[in-house]
């Protein structure tokens, strides 16, 4: 029950921002493809929310199985297990969230104006919105950072004999900021063309956003780097309708 009851928690929990994702995509530009599978809409949005699903749920049991080894917490995988512990303060992931956000956003804007272009800052339908909370706020960090990060402090503490140094930690924290910010490659290659700058600022901002998340996650716990997470969106959308 120690692994059962807070992976089936998480599991649900994640379970939104999947819907969330499988309602709010747009596969119309998956539609026009020659290799497009012949199913109804319900069904390649079901296939699209398929492989996430299958990484959030080896972020899950990784996060679970192994977060407590190397001194990485969660409120919901405690209370689960029958333990006491109390949920994160949130100011502090709120203000990191909500200014890593305006901070991007302007960097952003700044960026496309620099190239002459339109920097494409828009603000979200309300379906939108809540896919980027839900599905970014959530199964992102459970893939990459409950997961990934979690199994790479762990594999770090085994080979350093059970210790980890904070160099090694933010190292680490590092890598899988970078790889958040690949991550999100494929969703520009569907507005268009990219070029070496915009891969740079792709991957170098969400990276940044990144650091912020996996250092939440090292000093105050999973549901702090949530918070954060979440509250950039509304950072960037702060952005978006003033300029």
């Amino acid at each position: 029950m120690n692994f059962l009851r807070p992976f089936l928690a998480w599991m649900a929990v994640g379970l939104v921002g999947l819907i969330a994702l499988g309602v709010t995509i747009d596969i119309s530009g998956i539609r026009a493809m020659p290799e497009a599978p012949e199913v109804p809409d319900a069904g390649l949005r079901f296939l699209l929310m398929f492989q996430p699903a299958i990484l959030m749920g080896l972020g899950v049991a990784l996060g679970v199985g192994l977060s407590g080894r190397v001194g990485l917490h969660s409120w919901l995988t405690a209370r689960m297990r029958g333990e006491a512990a109390v949920f994160p303060a949130v100011w502090l992931p709120i203000c990191l969230g909500l200014g890593g956000g305006v901070l991007i956003a302007l960097a952003d804007w700044l960026f496309f104006w620099l190239r002459g272009a339109d920097g494409g800052l828009t603000i979200p339908t309300v379906p939108g919105a809540l896919a980027a909370l839900t599905y970014g706020g959530i199964v992102e960090e459970l893939m990459l950072r409950y997961g990934l990060l979690t199994a790479l402090f762990w594999a770090a503490w085994k080979i350093g004999r059970q210790t980890l140094r904070p160099v090694v930690a933010w190292v680490l924290i590092a890598v899988v900021a970078v790889l958040f910010g690949l991550g999100h490659l494929p969703a520009m290659m569907t507005l268009g063309p990219l070029d070496a700058a915009l891969i740079a600022r792709t991957i170098l901002l969400n990276a940044a956003l990144g650091l912020v998340y996996g250092w939440l996650y090292w000093r105050r716990g999973l549901e702090a780097r949530m918070v954060a997470h979440m509250a950039t969106h509304p950072g960037m959308w702060l952005v978006s309708a003033v300029l």
